[in-house]
Order: structure tokens, then C-alpha cells, then sequence
């Protein structure tokens, strides 16, 4: 059994707070903006973990499927390190767009591909 919708639901609206905390004190857009994203990824994965089994089927993380993860993970890495040494990315950066990037694809075929039922 995991977290209950209404307890991830609270934690989001925490981590909104929080946010708008840390840009009232710091005086910082960009700050807020990290403190928002760092939060809600800590509660995706919490959320996710707490769902372990079905989580886990859907991303298709299996034992056949452990080679997919580090596939995908491989990609993530690979992009970010072409983008900082070609275009001479931020790193922290980098590895954002790499995900956002690499994951939009993944995503997109794992969506289009027929279920074998």
C-alpha cells in the first residue's frame, strides 16, 4: 500500500510553499524555481518508491528490463557530456536538458509501441 493521493497532494502544496518561502527570503526567482523542482522530483520519487510494484511495471523495471534502465541512463549521460564539451553546457544544466531530452523520446516510443497482452 502507498501513500495516500491526498498525502502527495499536501506535500506538493508544501514544497509550492516552501518555494514561495525561499523567494521571499532570498529575493531570488531562479532560487524558488530550484527549490520547487528539487522538491517536487524528491516527492515524484517518494510517491513512485511508495508504489514500487506497480511503478516498477510500468517503466518496465524487471529483470529483463534492468538493461533498459541502464540503457536509458547511458543516453542521459552520453547527451549531457556531448552538449558540455561540444557547446560548452553548464554541467547541472546539461544533465537536465539531457534527461528532459532523452526521456521525451523514450517516453514517446514506449507510448507508441503496441501492448503484448
Amino acid at each position: 500500500m502507498g501513500l495516500p493521493y491526498s498525502t502527495v497532494q499536501r506535500m506538493f502544496l508544501g514544497s509550492l510553499v516552501i518555494a514561495g518561502l525561499t523567494w521571499l527570503t532570498q529575493d531570488n526567482y531562479t532560487d524558488a524555481a530550484y527549490v520547487l523542482i528539487a522538491l517536487n522530483c524528491l516527492i515524484a520519487i517518494v510517491w513512485g518508491l511508495s508504489e514500487r510494484e506497480m511503478t516498477f511495471s510500468h517503466l518496465g523495471m524487471n529483470q529483463a528490463g534492468i538493461l533498459t534502465v541502464a540503457a536509458f541512463i547511458g543516453s542521459i549521460a552520453l547527451f549531457a557530456e556531448v552538449s558540455i564539451r561540444v557547446w560548452d553546457f553548464p554541467t547541472t544544466g546539461s544533465y537536465v536538458l539531457s534527461l528532459f531530452f532523452v526521456g521525451s523520446f523514450w517516453w514517446t516510443s514506449a507510448l507508441i509501441q503496441p501492448e503484448n497482452n
